[in-house]
């Protein structure tokens, strides 16, 4: 089975148009349709769901796709391997942030490390520390910046990210040092990211608080927006602080609550990914 059609199916499905994987991959959408055809023919069973408003998988081809990524991760391991026996430094690194704030120091790192290894590529995504914990283990990326989680991965801790309130400045709460952590369940609380398990919410179940939640946000920038306003008290790392207003107090929780930040890969990483493990552990010097 030629892997270039496994690569195709797994842009048509990230794009969800064939013209559109055309376009970026040098072919017609007729060349695309053939090689999605010919894998369906190999398989025996549809791989895509075709519709007036772009293309979706079908059960089956989800089903697939673990295996997909893990083969196609292993070529490129191999080509990697055999490319380093003849002396040369080429590769791509994918990474995965949960945290944005870490995107300066590491670009810096990239640079620096591009200096020395030209050919080696690199492509940065943000999200959740779940999600790309499933990323990692699809071998769709190398490291992921996270707060713990435990799973089949190396593990490298960073730093201890303390846990901070954020307080509306007219509030009785943000005259006080310090806000209690039984505090979120009596004044109102504004949910970060509800359905998805985040740091908070662990936090807050560990210390059995059930918060008074009387509003969403959909991310840390819109919550702090919401805070501003008066509308109620986030609990976010302090990784996550990086707003400021007069309107809104930044306090430490007690009792005193920290997330431990670190850098999550596979044992299995391709002789790029070595190279950059060093330099990347480095980035505790200066978070």
């Amino acid at each position: 089975m030629e892997k270039d059609k496994l690569r195709i199916l797994l842009q048509v499905l990230e794009d969800q148009s064939f013209s559109a994987t055309a376009q970026k991959l040098g072919y017609t959408p007729s060349g695309i349709s053939r090689a999605i055809t010919a894998l369906e023919d190999t398989f025996g069973f549809p791989l895509l769901i075709r519709k007036a408003n772009g293309v979706k998988p079908t059960a089956a081809c989800l089903a697939l796709l673990p295996e997909i990524h893990e083969i196609l991760h292993h070529e490129d391991l191999l080509f990697q391997k055999a490319q380093e026996i003849n002396g040369l430094s080429i590769g791509s690194i994918a990474i995965g942030t949960a945290y944005s704030r870490f995107c300066g120091p590491l670009q810096k790192r990239i640079q620096s490390f591009q200096q020395t290894y030209l050919g080696i590529t690199f492509h940065i995504t943000s999200g959740f520390s779940n999600d790309l914990c499933d990323q990692l283990l699809a071998h769709t990326l190398d490291f992921i910046l996270i707060g713990k989680r435990l799973g089949q991965w190396q593990w490298h801790p960073i730093k201890e990210s303390p846990m901070m309130a954020w307080v509306p400045a007219h509030f009785d709460l943000a005259n006080q040092h310090t806000i209690p952590i039984q505090s979120f369940a009596q004044e109102p609380y504004i949910e970060i990211y509800a359905g998805t398990d985040t740091d908070n919410k662990r936090i807050l179940k560990q210390n059995h608080v059930q918060p008074n939640i009387q509003m969403h946000a959909t991310d840390s920038y819109t919550a702090f927006a919401m805070v501003e306003a008066g509308f109620g008290m986030v609990l976010n790392e302090e990784e996550n602080c990086v707003f400021q207003s007069p309107n809104v107090k930044i306090l430490p929780v007690t009792p005193t609550q920290t997330i431990e930040i670190g850098i999550a890969y596979l044992d299995d990483l391709t002789p790029a990914a070595k190279r950059f493990l060093p330099v990347l552990k480095e980035m505790v010097d200066v978070l």
